[in-house]
């Protein structure tokens, strides 16, 4: 993996270069100035302990085998506004709704850019910032009522990594469900939502990858008072997924839940890891994560809590389980918390198991095939944490 930060720095120079804002360039320019004293991602580093970094710099081949199968439905993007991001920018399909402000991310004010804190942990998403070539700003109306997008990543090129910044505000009391949807393309992601005071958000990122792709995801959610986020992730498959999760809950009443379905299998390796910070009083979280692995792949599922000085009254919930379904599959899970206030309610924990070999024998008492059983079994264990 040698010269990782050393492309990411000869890039982002090249960009630098280019014609931008003063302010878009100052950005990069500080991003770039702190990678040079970072090190590339490794297993020393907690958020990527588990993970493969090294595959990060490995070139890659077009996927031959089939992409694993996607429930959602055509009925879905038929009745919703599709976004579609390539090397091309993006494109609509079909002409931009009132409740909706969309421009390239780009095309923003200085005013509008969310500073976010990368440190050596987060080096990989770091690197975004200082080359990120494509996305989009969405601006979401306070007319915007139960209104529906999916977020489509289509990029031709599979061996060329494509940094993608989105950055997406909901005013006071709008209500959205948000689909992102991996299509093709080697990715690195930044995802900010801004949810202001008694918005309600309903995200889904839907990512299942080739054995040969790769993604790696940063989700910051700055939620206000009496603001809700309800957040599913379905990751599958993937040369290497890597996907984090950052809560900053900014006001009082809020609410986050989320739920995480990760399946792997070959060699497949996945993390999703998860960080809610209580920094205000009477907030609550919920996150549930399900994850199988087998063949020789691993996962790694993390979900930590934070509890600032002052944040009473936070309620918190975590709820890791996790099924091995061969000798050599691999999952690590751990649930933190960080407690610095008094009143507070939390319970955590986390399972790592065999399918239950008495329900097994039972479903096949009862005229099943041991591979339905199987199959039963797994469904039932992922319908644990659907949360939208």
């Amino acid at each position: 993996m040698a010269g990782l930060i050393n492309n990411w720095q000869e890039q982002a120079k090249q960009l630098i270069n280019k014609t931008e804002s003063d302010w878009l360039k100052s950005v990069r320019e500080q991003a770039l100035s702190k990678l040079s004293g970072l090190q590339e991602p490794n297993r020393k580093l907690e958020l990527w302990r588990y993970a493969d970094a090294n595959r990060l710099s490995q070139s890659i081949a077009a996927a031959a085998e089939p992409r694993p199968e996607n429930p959602l439905s055509s009925e879905l993007t038929e009745q919703a506004l599709v976004i579609r991001i390539s090397e091309n920018g993006f494109e609509l399909s079909t002409d931009c709704p009132d409740w909706l402000k969309i421009k390239n991310i780009q095309q923003i004010s200085e005013n509008q850019w969310q500073e976010m804190i990368f440190s050596q942990e987060t080096v990989v998403n770091l690197a975004n910032v200082a080359l990120f070539n494509a996305g989009v700003n969405l601006e979401v109306q306070s007319s915007a009522a139960e209104q529906e997008l999916v977020i489509v990543y289509d990029f031709k090129d599979q061996d060329k990594w494509q940094y993608v910044s989105n950055r997406i505000e909901l005013p006071e009391h709008a209500k959205v469900k948000i689909t992102e949807q991996y299509k093709a393309g080697r990715l690195n992601l930044i995802n900010v939502y801004h949810i202001s005071d008694r918005a309600e958000l309903i995200r889904l990122q839907d990512f299942r990858l080739t054995q040969s792709e790769q993604v790696v995801s940063f989700n910051q959610f700055e939620i206000a008072s009496q603001a809700s986020v309800t957040n599913m992730h379905v990751h599958m498959g993937g040369s290497i997924q890597h996907h984090l999760h950052r809560v900053n809950f900014n006001g009082n009443e809020a609410k986050y839940k989320s739920g995480s379905i990760n399946k792997s299998f070959d060699n497949n390796n996945i993390s999703d890891l998860v960080e809610v910070n209580h920094l205000y009083k009477n907030n609550e979280s919920d996150v549930t994560h399900r994850s199988i692995a087998k063949d020789r792949s691993q996962i790694f599922n993390n979900a930590k809590a934070l509890v600032a000085p002052g944040a009473d009254q936070s309620e918190i919930e975590q709820d890791l389980k996790n099924i091995l379904l061969s000798e050599d599959a691999k999952i690590f899970s751990k649930p933190e918390l960080e407690v610095y206030a008094d009143e507070v309610v939390a319970a955590h924990g986390s399972t790592i198991g065999a399918l239950d070999e008495q329900s097994l024998f039972y479903l096949q008492s009862r005229g099943i095939s041991i591979e339905q059983a199987r199959e039963i079994m797994i469904e039932s264990f992922e319908q644990e944490a659907l949360v939208c």
